[in-house]
């Protein structure tokens, strides 16, 4: 019988870590063996990776190993190598679930650690008397034909070897054995499962407190995989702003994007949370409704089969997500060729997780709210702070021009020359003043969420000839010859004409501003199938490359030298910029330095069902 503990063991004095005390089943059984059967030694051993591990032990049997004497209740916690067991079944003689090992082939020996019992009678005086060598084992296999436990017995007390009556009794009891050990595997490897969920929710809480949801998929799904025992998982889950999303852990070639079955996992996540239920996937089922399904169900099974095969899974455990009625997505946990399919108690146990999953969902993405308004706080408040600056900084100039030159226009002779002089300064300037004010007015107005525009028909053909009339004293004024080319025919967009004749008219006067004279400014308008261009073309200085990007962006002002007048304070582009987006449409430019610039505010055409 194996006893000697493994060498190198943490194990002290025959005690396990994993059983202070003997396994109350087992340890029942053992008994049975030798109260009821008639044995002196009975021990059961589970497989502990490489090793064996004596969970249960019973008899008043005392035996020999090399490291001295050993009675059969401290063989409790021992362990030894699987080989032992291995090299014995070798050397068995098959009596059925029992293997009888004859003295006479057991080469083991007490120099590999072997518990033989103490006996001075070596000599045999009839065949079938049992010998200290002799050994009886019944070996336990799980479902994947693993070696996982073994019984051995030792010592009749009659000292024969088992009759058949014998036989048969010993392997009712290895029956009942076998369940026993492969149920205290599964609920060791639950109570495993369940303390590596209880440290993966921990630890996902812990990551909650500082990521949003991204983030915590990612810092955890190592520590949810092992927690759950999954070779990989993948999740689908609502955003905090109406949107999903969803992360597959590295290895896992998924994307929802590409797999239509990833649609209905959605469908079903929200059936599965309502019913409280989770579901079950794998290849063994899918290939049998394949065979012999209906043609519906077939047609599904081979869209399983495809998605098992692009994610490189045998099986899948689909766990919904969510809170209290709320359906928030769901968890995909996979698991590949060669290990255990998933079963419906660990089902069970991911349903819990699933639920503390949800809760999780919903903080962070309240934490992932917050930081964006923190960051759109944060963004607005350097905007004021801008804001404050440019207009200080604008105003300062024309207001102190306007000073000084009311102060000169009271010491000169009302008409004379220079009186009119000073007059057309000061209009200039309060004009400028006058501009500045109306661009900050708008950039307000448009960056208030509950402004909207009216939305009218607006016809874009009479809009820009109204502005080009407009215009044309102030480019007649420059030098700079201005054209307009607008079809014959009317082009509706649904708008406000206001807003859109302002975007508009700060792409004339910018173009204006930065085209020398004699320069071309261009008007024109192209249609498409579903939009309108009002285009604004110039062959003035340019914007480099570089600053085309930035500008879009509030109170930017270029390093492109203004002619004939000073620039803003950095809001023209902006303004029309944001008219285009409260109209569903977009601006494009296009510039090279030196040579001139387009710009087009692009706006939809206004249909039947825009009205």
């Amino acid at each position: 019988m194996t006893s000697t503990p493994s060498e190198g063991s943490d194990v002290p004095d025959g005690a396990s870590e994993a059983y202070p005390t003997p396994d109350p089943g087992l340890q029942l059984i053992a008994e049975g063996v030798t109260e009821l059967v008639g044995f002196g030694a009975a021990v059961i051993n589970i497989r502990r990776g490489d090793e064996f591990e004596i969970v249960a032990a019973y008899g008043d049997e005392t035996g020999h190993t090399v490291d001295g004497e050993m009675t059969v209740a401290e063989m409790l916690g021992t362990r030894f190598p699987v080989s032992v067991v291995t090299d014995l079944l070798d050397m068995s003689v098959d009596w059925g679930d029992i293997k009888f090992i004859p003295h006479e082939q057991n080469t083991i020996g007490q120099a590999e650690g072997y518990w033989i019992p103490d006996t001075d009678e070596n000599v045999l005086k009839n065949p079938q008397d049992w010998h200290r060598l002799d050994e009886l084992l019944a070996p336990f296999y799980d479902e994947n034909g693993e070696l996982v436990g073994v019984l051995s017995i030792d010592r009749p007390t009659n000292g024969r070897r088992p009759g058949r009556r014998q036989q048969r009794i010993l392997n009712r009891f290895a029956r009942q054995a076998r369940r026993a050990v492969l149920l205290t595997l599964q609920r060791e490897y639950l109570e495993e499962r369940a303390n590596n969920l209880i440290e993966a929710q921990s630890f996902l809480r812990e990551a909650n407190s500082q990521l949003g949801l991204t983030e915590v998929l990612e810092a955890t799904q190592e520590a949810m995989s092992r927690g759950l025992d999954a070779d990989g998982l993948y999740v689908q889950a609502k955003d905090g702003d109406g949107g999903t999303v969803a992360y597959a852990s590295p290895g896992v070639r998924w994307n929802r994007k590409e797999h239509a079955l990833a649609g209905a996992q959605s469908y079903q996540s929200t059936r599965l949370w309502d019913k409280g239920e989770h579901a079950i996937v794998d290849r063994n089922l899918l290939q049998q409704l394949i065979r012999g399904g209906e043609p519906e169900r077939r047609k599904y099974a081979k869209i399983g089969l495809e998605f098992l095969d692009s994610v490189g899974a045998d099986s899948l455990l689909v766990v919904p997500i969510g809170v209290e009625t709320t359906a928030l997505g769901h968890l995909v946990l996979l698991r590949g060729a060669g290990r255990p399919q998933w079963t419906d108690t660990e089902g069970r146990l991911a349903m819990e997780f699933g639920r503390d999953f949800g809760r999780i969902v919903l903080t962070s993405n309240a934490y992932t709210q917050e930081r964006d308004l923190a960051q759109r706080l944060a963004t607005a408040d350097r905007v004021h702070s801008r804001l404050i600056e440019s207009v200080a900084l604008e105003l300062h100039s024309p207001l102190t021009a306007l000073t000084t030159g009311i102060d000169a226009l009271r010491h000169e002779d009302r008409g004379s020359s220079t009186w009119f002089q000073q007059v057309g300064n000061l209009i200039s300037r309060s004009d400028q003043l006058v501009a500045m004010v109306d661009d900050l007015l708008l950039f307000s107005r448009f960056s208030d969420p509950s402004s909207r525009p009216t939305r009218t028909y607006v016809d874009l053909v009479s809009l820009l000839q109204e502005i080009f009339e407009q215009r044309t004293y102030e480019s007649e004024k420059r030098g700079i010859e201005v054209s307009i080319d607008v079809p014959a025919h009317s082009i509706q967009v649904l708008g406000d004409r206001s807003e859109i004749k302002a975007a508009v008219l700060r792409l004339v006067d910018n173009a204006l501003v930065y085209t020398h004279r004699g320069g071309h400014v261009r008007l024109y308008i192209v249609e498409s199938a579903s939009e309108a261009a009002i285009s604004v073309t110039d062959n003035g200085v340019g914007i480099p490359a570089a600053e085309q990007l930035q500008v879009f962006t509030e109170f930017y002002r270029g390093t492109s030298q203004a002619i004939g007048g000073r620039k803003g304070v950095g809001l023209g582009l902006s303004i029309v910029d944001r008219v285009a987006r409260r109209h569903d449409g977009r601006v494009t430019l296009r510039s090279e330095p030196g040579t001139g610039t387009r710009v087009s505010l692009v706006i939809p055409l206004a249909t039947d069902a825009s009205i």
